[in-house]
């Protein structure tokens, strides 16, 4: 990369991290002044009545329906826009953001167990491939900048500013690295997700946002934690293949309502308002509930624990399974950490630590990306268990390279 182009691309990426800040700020405060109107004021204007999830949630399916059919499948999911980015160093735009804007904001505004990054990921990479097109960028420069502003926007929405850079960097099937233009690369992005940062965080301040980063408090590692290491790594990893179970299971008995989308939405929309009316929980992403299970999960029993995690994971697959589309990297590190503490009552070690490689090796299995799940989980535990947590993520996605062996005859 010259170092004009370098320079040019620092600047604009101070710029784009600015602006994604500002965009994922705006479509946050929208949101919950939405959610706000339908479950607070909605709720209190109808003395709160008990089956007020069910009616709201139902009639949510609806909207959800209506949009699936007269709108499209929007919300992109974030794998798509990332899919799309890679294939073809671009994401398409025309007629497409103010789809995503509108499709995400009924499916969040509803309660849906899903988050809203995948929304803001399509809003933005289309925002930014615009810019680079009416700028007339190169094709270097505009697939540079898009790569930043996904970045950005990531580590700006999850309070992890590695977890946009590897999620935008890991995957399976990437071409080799040119080890200059990459390391220039990250300085760009450095720049980028730092101006993002001060911008977004000023902008909390200056409303009193909460952050979705909850401390879930301190850990001490010793023998009986290290032999656990292995055992809760596998329990982790197949709480998160149960993911993959409950998607098979929801695709099987929902495939006759598959070309009807209001009919299919509000079937989802049905089971999320009677799972919310027994466990709150089910409702919105998670991010806000994970600190709220670390303060109370000292007075739940394993069973309501279990309940509330295996619960969550299928209610997450619910919604995407029925045309409630968005993100569901919140709704599985709530589930993984609500099961991880549940097993804090039956195993006499650190707490901290089992929820900590539980829930990365769950995560990991889910998103199917080691480093970008390691660095998202790392920023809820302390210091110190942040080599396990990198260890637990790798050793949860590994599978050992079988050796083809011809014998001779």
């Amino acid at each position: 990369m010259k170092f004009r182009l370098q320079l040019v691309l620092t600047l604009y990426g101070v710029i784009l991290g600015t602006l994604v800040a500002v965009i994922a700020f705006l479509f946050l405060r929208l949101t919950n002044f939405l959610i706000y109107l339908v479950w607070d004021a909605g709720a209190s204007l109808f003395g709160n009545p008990v089956f007020w999830p069910i009616l709201i949630c139902t009639l949510g399916g609806i909207f959800v329906g209506l949009s699936r059919k007269h709108i499209g499948p929007y919300p992109r999911e974030m794998d798509e826009v990332m899919g799309e980015f890679h294939a073809n160093g671009r994401v398409s735009y025309q007629g497409k953001i103010w789809r995503n804007l509108v499709a995400a904001l009924i499916v969040l505004m509803f309660g849906a167990s899903l988050g809203p990054e995948a929304a803001l990921v399509s809003i933005c990479a289309g925002l930014v491939t615009w810019v680079g097109d009416k700028l007339h960028f190169t094709y270097q420069q505009r697939d540079a900048l898009i790569e930043f502003g996904i970045g950005a926007l990531l580590s700006i929405i999850f309070s992890s500013p590695l977890f946009g850079v590897a999620s935008t960097q890991e995957r399976e099937s990437a071409p080799p690295v040119n080890k200059k233009l990459h390391i220039q690369k990250i300085v760009i992005y450095f720049f980028s997700v730092s101006a993002g940062f001060l911008v977004f965080y000023y902008l909390l301040q200056l409303n009193d946002g909460p952050s979705p980063f909850a401390n879930l408090g301190s850990a001490t590692v010793s023998w009986p934690e290290l032999l656990l290491l292995i055992p809760l790594l596998l329990a982790g990893k197949y709480f998160g293949k149960i993911y993959g179970l409950f998607e098979m299971v929801i695709a099987f008995a929902t495939r006759k309502i598959q070309a009807k989308p209001v009919i299919l939405a509000v079937s989802g929309g049905l089971i999320l308002g009677i799972l919310a009316t027994l466990l709150p929980y089910m409702l919105y992403s998670g991010e806000h509930g994970v600190g709220e299970i670390s303060n109370e999960y000292d007075t739940m029993s394993i069973y309501l624990l279990l309940t509330i995690g295996f619960a969550k994971l299928f209610v997450t697959k619910i919604c995407l399974g029925t045309g409630w589309r968005g993100g569901h990297i919140f709704p599985i590190i709530f589930a993984s950490i609500a099961v991880g503490f549940a097993l804090t009552k039956i195993l006499p070690v650190d707490p901290i630590f089992i929820v900590a490689i539980f829930a990365t090796a769950s995560c990991s299995v889910i998103l199917k990306k080691p480093l970008a799940a390691a660095f998202l989980l790392a920023l809820f535990f302390p210091i110190q268990l942040w080599p396990f947590i990198i260890v637990a993520a790798y050793l949860a996605v590994y599978k050992p390279k079988s050796k083809n062996r011809v014998s001779a005859v």
